[in-house]
């Protein structure tokens, strides 16, 4: 039997569209109005900008027994985990010229990623004077439409700059191409020497799309999803999460402020991504029984009813991301603290004590149990052409761009409020756990 046809199904709707703007709009905002409330990071004194290369060489021995003892707790502890290549071990050379490479290779992260000291804007909002980078001095993907959102302040080494602008901008980072390219079927020479084999799920051809396994984790799922396809079990977000949070701690174990916040920021993406309804449901709305009848009628090449399911989804999930974004950069833009999903973020609350299974166990599951309903408020409100016609290709219409306004032209405002309250549902998950995450971090500090 072809188990591996259902993995058309359950991944390829989640990825095929949805993965070109990451699993939320804007993280930067998102993380900005968690992080600026609570006081540990608000109140804390700006501290100086330093590269990478310099913090990785004031701390190499340091940063190999780290990795290493990070290495044993994955393999102890991840049950799909893939083990790292023991050739690809932090070694300490004292070597400055490759010692970003060797720290890339080692966390296995694409080691073409770009890591300038810089400070992140909404465009229009930028402090002026200051010299603005471009996208590709940030980003290594081909397209990056989701960063004309941004400005990207150029900061030089000793620069003065304040925690809650430096784990803000981090937190967008990871969906620059970091975890893009690392399967062996990926194309890529690091994909081939990196150990992960091949892409469990997602479509290895696009350009976001390889990231998947490390930005969405199907964790709740029934059993028998998992016993005709238990390659969705193959997701390195806690991978991910653990390590950054790791690398964080040690960072201000040694006083090396800046790369704790920075490397919090990029650990906190990974929080924020399991609060996507999207990123932990294989197809919402779907019960298994249909899920297994569809793939069934796609084995015996019936393959239309797949197709459907696999597009529709994709387009709600990117038709949902386009609304999050435009919506939250208007209410930003407008400093409007009334705002439903901003109010939420940074609504005061009581935080679960962190421990390394609360994301699995907790987040992603209250996530789950969302996507139902998220799923069906996209499908009744969003324009019909995006969300119900399985021949469209949502990326491909211009007028993608003004959903917003369509919603309210067909529905009203009242419409408007019900969708970014219920946005507002799942983010209120990222900030309770987002939270939780960076407390547990700062608690030694």
């Amino acid at each position: 039997m072809k188990y591996r046809h259902i993995v058309i199904i359950v991944t390829a709707a989640a990825l095929s569209g949805s993965l070109r703007a990451g699993a939320w709009e804007h993280h930067p905002l998102i993380t900005r109005h968690v992080v600026d409330t609570i006081p540990h990071i608000s109140n804390a004194d700006p501290v100086q900008a330093v590269s990478l290369q310099e913090f990785l060489l004031q701390e190499e021995s340091g940063i190999a027994d780290l990795l290493a003892r990070e290495e044993a707790w994955a393999r102890a502890n991840l049950a799909w985990y893939a083990p790292r290549p023991d050739v690809l071990a932090f070694q300490p050379t004292g070597n400055p010229n490759d010692i970003c490479h060797r720290f890339f290779r080692a966390i296995r992260v694409n080691p073409s990623i770009k890591t300038p000291l810089y400070v992140t804007h909404l465009a229009g909002q930028e402090s002026g004077g200051a010299n603005i980078l471009p996208p590709s001095a940030v980003s290594i993907l081909r397209s990056t439409p989701m960063l004309e959102a941004f400005v990207f302040e150029e900061l030089v080494p000793g620069d003065w700059v304040h925690p809650v602008d430096i784990v803000s901008g981090a937190s967008n980072e990871p969906d620059y191409g970091m975890d893009v390219g690392l399967f062996s079927d990926n194309g890529t020479a690091i994909g081939r020497i990196f150990g992960f084999g091949v892409q469990p799920f997602g479509n290895p051809n696009l350009d976001y799309g390889s990231q998947a396994p490390f930005h969405m984790g199907f964790y709740h799922e029934s059993w028998i999803i998992y016993l005709f396809a238990g390659f969705l079990k193959q997701s390195y977000l806690e991978y991910r999460i653990h390590l950054f949070k790791a690398l964080s701690e040690y960072a201000f174990s040694k006083g090396q402020d800046y790369w704790g916040w920075r490397f919090m920021g990029w650990g906190l993406h990974y929080i924020a991504d399991m609060s996507m309804p999207y990123h932990t449901t294989v197809l919402p709305q779907y019960s298994t029984l249909r899920m297994l009848w569809i793939n069934l009628l796609d084995m015996l090449g019936l393959s239309k009813y797949k197709n459907n399911a696999v597009q529709l989804v994709s387009n709600r999930h990117m038709a949902l991301e386009l609304f999050q974004g435009f919506t939250m950069a208007e209410a930003c833009r407008n400093n409007n603290l009334s705002d439903p999903v901003i109010a939420t973020l940074r609504r005061d609350r009581q935080t679960p004590v962190y421990t390394d299974d609360l994301p699995r166990t907790a987040l992603a599951k209250a996530s789950y149990d969302l996507s139902a309903r998220m799923d069906k408020a996209v499908e009744t409100y969003m324009p019909p052409h995006f969300v119900r016609n399985p021949a469209v290709e949502l990326a491909n219409c211009p007028n993608r761009f003004n959903i917003v306004e369509m919603v309210c032209a067909e529905h009203g405002e009242a419409v408007i409020a019900s969708l970014v309250q219920l946005q507002a549902q799942a983010l209120d998950l990222f900030s309770t756990y987002g939270r939780s995450y960076a407390l547990n971090i700062l608690e030694n500090r």
